[in-house]
């Protein structure tokens, strides 16, 4: 059995950017849902560009979060069908270290006490006056084993989601047609 260490954010991830000239001529942009339900694209049409001449290429397996709504938990790890997109400044991105499964810490999203930290990091009134401290947040402290354990943790934790969504499914996929119909299990 491995020891689990107390480790801050901040010497878990290392900031990541990839600087690009906004495009005039149209692109794919990447916005998060609140309340840590993932990633979303837009197509940005030409001549409706954001009015900055520096723009943030996203890579897959990255934190990302929105540092206007990080208190109401818009935040993420990027997948592939993310890899590309574009951001604004107000998405930082953070690429864990070797000391760190991303996908371990996917699952520590949800947590309360993260929730917490994140709204102690964001003062202000409400909505966009709520801008969140980046180094603030970088303070929280995560409990953390070994890789491997992560890994192992993540694995369980992924085919469990896994199970849950093939569950929540199962009325649409069980059924026969009947008179026209599909039956429901």
């Amino acid at each position: 059995m491995c020891s689990w260490e107390q480790r801050k954010l901040e010497s878990l991830f290392t900031k990541y950017e990839d600087k690009v000239n906004t495009p005039d001529s149209g692109y794919w942009r990447l916005g998060l849902r609140s309340h840590c339900k993932g990633t979303f694209h837009t197509y940005v049409d030409a001549g409706h560009e954001l009015e900055t001449t520096e723009m943030y290429r996203v890579k897959a397996g990255n934190f990302i979060l929105n540092i206007t709504f990080a208190w109401e938990r818009a935040l993420a790890v990027t997948n592939d069908e993310d890899q590309g997109k574009l951001v604004s400044h107000r998405f930082p991105q953070f690429k864990p270290n070797s000391e760190l499964a991303i996908n371990f810490f996917k699952h520590t999203l949800m947590d309360k006490r993260f929730k917490h930290h994140l709204e102690l990091s964001s003062p202000g009134g409400a909505g966009r006056n709520k801008v969140l401290k980046v180094s603030d947040m970088l303070k929280y402290e995560l409990l953390v084993p070994s890789i491997q354990e992560q890994n192992i943790i993540s694995s369980f934790l992924n085919n469990v989601d896994h199970i849950i969504t093939l569950h929540q499914q199962e009325p649409f996929l069980c059924g026969n047609s009947v008179n026209g119909g599909v039956k429901l299990c």
